[in-house]
């Protein structure tokens, strides 16, 4: 089985997950993707301050997260 990575903005005031991107990475392993979410989930918050539609206050008031899944594929093997 592989493992894509799924990354949710998520407001925790409205409780809705508007926003997902598949971050194209690939892992062969549970373990690998769930590493790598951590990281990728917290450069992502950082980023949020730095887009222009995203002010500080904008995210505290909706209470922004990042949240991420490590989806399995099934992989046919040929």
């Amino acid at each position: 089985m592989k493992y894509v990575l799924i990354l949710y903005m998520c407001s925790m005031v409205s409780g809705e997950c508007p926003s997902n991107s598949i971050s194209g990475y690939q892992f062969n392993n549970h373990y690998d993707c769930v590493v790598a979410g951590y990281k990728e989930a917290y450069n992502s918050f950082r980023s949020l301050e730095k887009m222009e539609e995203l002010e500080k206050d904008y995210i505290e008031q909706e209470k922004l997260v990042i949240k991420f899944e490590c989806k399995g594929l099934k992989v046919k093997n040929t």
